[in-house]
């Protein structure tokens, strides 16, 4: 029963990370969505533990600046540099790029997270 439990909310929060990205690039249509094999044994439980050291509030400015080159709130730059870390915001991405249903341009995506890491590291204080 505790896997089950623990399965489930893994895929909870897989999911709502998914149809953050997903709202972003899709229209009206009908959207699926299958979620490849892991690529390492336990990567979904990582990119579970990353997503909940992030807020759903700063979850959602953060994609929103890579996939749409939204400003970053200085906040949300501290719990990806300080909360988040580099790992998980590179693990995320390599996530979102194995989801070929999002349409996402590896490329620009990779470049833009690269982007958007850079400037909250300029963003966040020193000390706080």
């Amino acid at each position: 029963m505790a896997k089950l439990n623990h399965n489930l909310s893994m895929a909870i929060a897989l999911l709502s990370s998914i149809l953050i990205a997903a709202s972003m690039v899709t229209s009206e249509e009908e959207f699926m969505i299958t979620i490849p094999p892991e690529p390492e044994p336990g990567f979904y439980k990582t990119i579970e533990e990353c997503i909940e050291k992030m807020s759903r509030e700063c979850g959602e400015n953060i994609v929103k600046a890579v996939l749409e080159d939204e400003d970053i709130s200085e906040q949300c730059c501290v719990e990806l540099v300080r909360g988040m870390g580099k790992i998980c915001h590179d693990d995320l991405l390599q996530f979102y790029v194995s989801l070929p249903q999002l349409g996402f341009n590896v490329t620009h995506l990779n470049i833009r997270g690269h982007q958007v890491w850079n400037i909250c590291i300029s963003k966040t204080p020193s000390k706080m």
